[in-house]
């Protein structure tokens, strides 16, 4: 149990590695598509195993066993696995049908009756057909069942599941993080989608075909596809000549506008493919030829690279001689006692938390009491200018007020989540998703959704899937988004405090907190996030350490893009 247990460890910290390698990468936020811009995981793992072909007079264990580790050889649209198998059944087996991850030190091989075998594997995570990494949801074996027969006197496989079984170390040499793009319904943002695929041959187009497919289940309901429901390709492959890259879809375009959100979008997607420096995009197999746009989707909003705090007498930005109060903000948000905070684009309005509920202030506004309610979780202040709360008895409840100057009725928003304690509620800088910590009994669980909103850009719906993230160990204390794909979660063990991060579709990876770590905030990117201590102390990461930045803090305020 000893040994599963390290071999498990460090199953997860070689995926998460693989994860960070893309989430280090550069992506620019305008313009087309740059050769030799960023390091991404294509480039850091560029070497393909090359998996044995079957060996003469095998048994059927010895052939299963060799089949298994042949998906670790993608090349060739797996021809070495396809070695093992009869034909006819060759040609039927499809490796892209998804990927059971496991820890292939567990497994069980047993001989269930002459010319039959059932594997037995420990799930870590799974592999969507469409690249969706998803973690597994429980440790419960699975048994796999693979037929053999006689070909020219050699054991071939005749029946098997349809996709891979790859040992977790494996999963992580093999296939590579790509970030797919959608939008938001505003079309102001390029929303961030990671899929996981395998090898290079041929990349493009399975980023290509995913892209045309559309966004992930849980994603769906909270962004736009410039490309029509039902787009396709219209040859086999996605060809690179010269480093262009020729996209033939079959679908039709509205204006010049929806053909510049195409190539956008196409060239945002294939930015992790290296061999790639521009997209040609045709529709029904004529070129499209229109002007740059002079207006492009943000990738990866920012917001001010200074945290913002409240010391007990100023709201500000924290700078290196303390608090420096936001003009006509900082003292609205003083006076009404804060017991907690958050700021909106451009500093110029706040939803505070003080002890008889929710209030929104702003810089030339009199104060708003929005939510009276008892027991509020901090509120949130989107970058539509909408305020959220949420009692933390009652995560259900979920209430939803529109931006300054509109009607201030309230909207309670049906969310994919109830009972349990809500430990914190954050929206993602792009208004596009939101992340849930949730504790329940002895266990908390982290959970992403996508956030419907009508015509207003009003939340009327969270999910209805969600898509669950990272366990937590210990005690939840905090949870906030990093970046536009990178959430972090706080809590306290014996250990002492923990920082757990994960990339939405990718593995999760922890560190030491600071200690007595409380509450957190990120900036604009993984190594800017700021933890507040218990002891009202700001720490930022240093090296391999924290360091403290500031003190005499009483709370962090979570900032929007401007």
């Amino acid at each position: 149990m000893r040994r599963t247990r390290r071999r498990f460890a460090a199953a997860s910290v070689a995926l998460a590695v693989v994860a960070a390698l893309v989430g280090c990468a550069s992506i620019p936020s305008s313009g087309g598509v740059h050769a030799g811009g960023s390091q991404t995981s294509a480039d850091a793992l560029d070497l393909d195993r090359v998996a044995s072909m079957p060996r003469a007079g095998a048994d059927q264990e010895q052939i299963l066993r060799g089949f298994i580790d042949a998906a670790t050889d993608p090349r060739n649209n797996y021809y070495v696995a396809r070695q093992f198998l009869a034909p006819g059944f060759a040609d039927e087996w499809d490796a892209g049908a998804g990927a059971t991850v496991d820890e292939a030190v567990d497994r069980t091989y047993q001989q269930t009756g002459e010319d039959q075998m059932v594997v037995q594997a420990i799930p870590t995570a799974s592999l969507l057909p469409n690249g969706q990494y998803e973690p597994a949801a429980s440790s419960a074996p699975i048994p796999l069942t693979y037929t053999f027969t006689q070909v020219e006197g050699e054991w071939r496989i005749s029946a098997a599941p349809l996709g891979l079984l790859i040992d977790a170390f494996d999963f992580a040499r093999v296939y590579r993080t790509h970030t797919l793009y959608f939008f938001d319904p505003g079309f102001r943002y390029a929303v961030p989608d990671v899929r996981w695929f395998a090898g290079r041959d041929a990349v493009q187009t399975s980023i290509v075909r995913a892209l045309l497919d559309g966004p992930a289940d849980w994603l769906a309901p909270g962004v736009e596809s410039a490309f029509p429901e039902g787009s396709r390709l219209e040859a086999d492959t996605v060809p690179i000549v010269a480093g262009v890259a020729s996209v033939d879809v079959d679908a039709v375009a509205d204006d010049t506008r929806s053909i510049q959100r195409m190539e956008a979008q196409l060239s945002l997607s294939l930015e992790s493919v290296r061999s790639v420096q521009r997209v040609r995009l045709s529709l029904n197999g004529a070129v499209q030829d229109v002007p740059e746009s002079a207006s492009t989707p943000t990738v990866n909003p920012r917001v001010g690279s200074q945290p913002v705090a409240f010391d007990g007498e100023r709201f500000g930005h924290v700078g290196d001689d303390g608090v420096v109060p936001i003009a006509g903000l900082s003292e609205q948000v003083a006076a009404r006692a804060p017991l907690a905070a958050a700021v909106g684009p451009g500093d110029e309005t706040a939803a505070v938390l003080t002890a008889d509920g929710v209030w929104r202030v702003s810089a030339d506004g009199e104060p708003e009491q929005l939510d009276p309610r008892d027991g509020l979780v901090t509120p949130v202040l989107d970058s539509l200018g909408v305020v959220w709360s949420t009692p933390a008895a009652t995560p259900d409840q979920v209430v939803v007020y529109g931006p300054a100057g509109a009607a201030a009725e309230p909207v309670q928003v049906a969310v994919p989540w109830a009972g349990g304690r809500l430990i914190a509620l954050q929206v993602s800088r792009d208004g596009t998703r939101v992340i849930a910590l949730i504790a329940d009994g002895v266990r908390a669980r982290l959970v992403a959704a996508a956030v419907e909103r009508n015509e207003d850009g009003i939340p009327v719906a969270v999910g209805p899937e969600v898509l669950q993230l990272a366990d937590v160990t210990g005690t939840p204390l905090d949870a906030a988004w990093l970046d536009d794909r990178t959430v972090a979660v706080l809590s306290s063990t014996d250990a002492g405090t923990r920082l757990t991060t994960q990339v939405l579709g990718a593995p999760a990876s922890s560190d030491p907190g600071p200690a007595d770590g409380r509450t957190l905030v990120g900036g604009n990117a993984e190594r800017e996030v700021r933890v507040l201590t218990a002891a009202g102390e700001l720490s930022g990461r240093s090296g391999v350490g924290w360091q403290v930045q500031a003190s005499g803090l009483r709370f962090l305020a979570a900032q929007q893009p401007d």
